[in-house]
């Protein structure tokens, strides 16, 4: 074992780390946001509207998320970091969506109906009444599919992003040192998991005391 590579690539290894931050913490917001309209868009008395949002989540699902960046990268022509960040989030984007439409099932049907007697729009009950519940209600499940994400972000490798996966095998090209340097970025993905579980035990401990 040589393990003063890992400090030899220190900076390889930061600027690794600092890329999947990026592309996750990006595709993050962007599935959280996809996911959210779709899931709302469900709950209307739409059924056009409700089969189309049914036909995304079920196609997307089914096709490998390399597949997507791949298809946003070589079919569309976007540059390597927005095919990455927009094909992770689309993605994720139907998996959230399905976890938000648990959340509203269980919400009773009469506090929108009470919320809508009372004189508030529709978008209204879903900002004030409705989201606030289901975001509480699905934190734990929705901190599964950042942390899904997160390990995702490692599709970015195949487009020559030089995220934590890429400079993992780029040292072991240069120094033939694989398991050190494997070993490093495995703790590095694992910190940034557990970091994700802790910041949503705080907000999760948060939203029962409010």
């Amino acid at each position: 074992m040589k393990w003063s590579v890992i400090w030899d690539y220190r900076e390889a290894l930061w600027t690794g780390l600092a890329l999947t931050l990026q592309i996750t913490a990006l595709s993050m917001i962007g599935a959280l946001l996809l996911g959210t309209v779709l899931a709302c868009l469900k709950q209307l008395p739409i059924y056009i509207l409700n089969r189309l949002v049914v036909i995304y989540v079920e196609v997307i699902r089914n096709l490998p998320s390399v597949v997507k960046v791949f298809f946003l990268y070589f079919v569309v022509g976007l540059d390597a970091m927005p095919a990455a960040v927009i094909g992770l989030s689309l993605h994720q984007s139907s998996y959230i969506c399905d976890v938000l439409d648990s959340g509203f099932r269980s919400i009773p049907r009469e506090q929108s109906e009470a919320a809508w007697a009372g004189g508030l729009t529709r978008a209204q009950i879903f900002l004030f009444v409705l989201l606030p519940q289901v975001w509480g209600l699905v934190l734990p499940p929705l901190t599964s599919q950042f942390i899904e994400i997160l390990k995702n972000s490692a599709a970015a490798m195949l487009l020559g992003v030089g995220e934590l996966t890429f400079q993992t095998q780029n040292i072991d090209v240069e120094t033939f040192r694989g398991f050190e340097a494997a070993t490093a970025v495995t703790l590095l993905y694992l910190m940034q998991a557990l970091a994700i579980v802790g910041a949503a035990k705080l907000i999760e401990a948060r939203l029962r005391w409010h």
